[in-house]
């Protein structure tokens, strides 16, 4: 069953839960709703009538106001509007800072995973390509003072538990003398898994030890295949499975399946060709068992050098199923709504919408336990100039969301 994705903003205000509770006057909350029943949560359509349908497990509704006859809640979602019970609540979305809560106010554990270019992270390698070629500059190696403002950014900007970075230097052995260097400014609860595939510059999952543990590390080889002139993987996708971590032992397992598409907006068919190449990876990898069969909550998130927006259509932003694996791209339907994650031309700007973050929602996968609906592109990180982040950082912003940390149900 393909869940239907509000597209929601991913600042909401939080009411206190009390506040929320226990009036009986109009709110515009954002709450998650979930059943135990895989059909979905049942919604009626008057406080107290027993008849009822069902909305979509994890669907995420606006709350308008509480009956105080019964407690019930009236909701709103993709149009819809209907009356739930409490019992059917899972959280409150957030503001943009503080932790998701219950309606009683309890805080609810989340972590936030995503994905980041680091452009080209290679000690002693200059950068600014394509731009220096028409007229803007070339930016030099990275300093020791370059890598404490990434660390910064990881670890406190970003508040990550689990990035899946691009372009990052290393060696067939699994080890980078870059992210030995980064992890050293984060701390010694942070490690990495490097691919093999596309040497110098790799994909790598960069994952804080003290909040998630991997189960699983996976690098598919895809047979070379040039399209538009060029190998639909530049390097290979990289899978790596992760088990949160509570002090009352672990908790909710998700993959995270990491792409670097082919550079240039303009190729669709060779992007087209190459997702279609992973979703064929996938069904393998799970028919054979590397992937645990029951596993529903995934990622695939990366730089797709591919606008979901522009004129170029690829065919897997919305319609993408690999072995009954249904994804949706968590990214406002309006490209208006969704910030440049590259800073392009000359002079240098945010111009391209090329990093994006997709979710499982076949019941059971990874967008029921989002508590944000849309991703978060972290253009906030630019106040100090264009000019500025992409000598001392990245031409790529990062681009998180945000998991409840909760028992698992696969």
């Amino acid at each position: 069953m393909r869940m239907k994705i509000m597209p929601v903003a991913v600042s909401v205000v939080l009411l206190c839960a009390s506040a929320f509770v226990c009036s009986a006057q109009e709110s515009d909350d954002i709450v998650r709703l979930s059943s135990s029943n895989p059909r979905g949560v049942p919604v009626h359509p008057a406080a107290g009538d027993r008849s009822y349908v069902r909305w979509p497990n994890g669907a995420t509704a606006t709350v308008m106001r509480q009956d105080p006859g019964t407690g019930w809640f009236e909701v709103r979602a993709s149009g819809d509007v209907g009356w739930v019970t409490r019992r059917y609540i899972a959280a409150v979305l957030y503001e943009e800072d503080d932790e998701p809560s219950d309606l009683d106010g309890n805080e609810i554990r989340s972590l936030v995973v995503g994905t980041w270019n680091i452009e080209y992270l290679q000690d002693r390698k200059s950068r600014g390509f394509p731009e220096y070629t028409r007229g803007g500059p070339t930016y030099p190696a990275r300093t020791d003072d370059d890598y404490r403002r990434i660390a910064d950014i990881i670890e406190n900007r970003l508040s990550a538990s689990v990035l899946l970075l691009n372009e990052v230097n290393g060696r067939n052995d699994g080890r980078s003398r870059e992210l030995d260097r980064l992890t050293a400014h984060l701390g010694e609860e942070w490690r990495y898994l490097l691919g093999r595939s596309g040497s110098p510059l790799r994909l790598a999952a960069l994952y804080n030890s003290s909040e998630v543990e991997t189960n699983l590390w996976h690098e598919f080889v895809v047979a070379r295949r040039d399209i538009q002139g060029e190998d639909i993987f530049p390097r290979d996708p990289i899978a790596v499975g992760f088990r949160c971590i509570q002090a009352v032992g672990p908790q909710n397992d998700f993959i995270v399946i990491g792409v670097h598409l082919a550079s240039g907006q303009r190729k669709n068919q060779n992007h087209n060709a190459a997702m279609k190449a992973l979703e064929e990876e996938i069904d393998a990898a799970r028919a054979r068992g590397t992937f645990p069969n029951n596993e529903r909550d995934v990622l695939i998130m990366g730089d797709f050098n591919a606008n979901r927006y522009d004129t170029s259509r690829e065919t897997f932003w919305d319609e993408y199923d690999a072995d009954g694996l249904a994804f949706t791209t968590l990214s406002p339907a309006s490209g208006e709504d969704y910030g440049a994650t590259r800073l392009a031309g000359v002079p240098l700007r945010p111009a391209s919408k090329i990093d994006y973050i997709m979710g499982s929602t076949t019941h059971g996968g990874v967008t029921n336990d989002l508590v944000q609906t849309m991703a978060h592109v972290h253009a906030e990180l630019l106040t100090g100039g264009f000019d500025d982040f992409r000598e001392h950082v990245s031409d790529h912003l990062p681009v998180t969301i945000r998991l409840l940390v909760k028992q698992d149900d696969d």
